[in-house]
């Protein structure tokens, strides 16, 4: 493999590395947003946490997708 080669191949990972470390910190921030829902009256509370559930769903799905490409 070339220089600039294993530059590109660096790069890549950096990239996917950042990515994962910024769905990370979402999922977190995530959780702690449905926590604080808690304290919303019930219907509220139930509409935001579906969405919160879904947009967890979704980034547990992107996660895993950029672990399975990084193998």
């Amino acid at each position: 493999m070339s220089a600039k080669g294993c530059f590109g191949l660096r790069k890549v990972v950096h990239i996917t590395e950042s990515q994962l470390v910024e769905l990370r910190n979402m999922r977190v921030l995530l959780k702690e947003a449905r926590s604080l829902a808690r304290d919303l009256a019930y219907h509220r509370r139930a509409r935001l946490e579906a969405s919160i559930g879904q947009a967890l769903d979704e980034v547990d799905r992107q996660i895993e997708d950029l672990r399975r490409d990084r193998a």
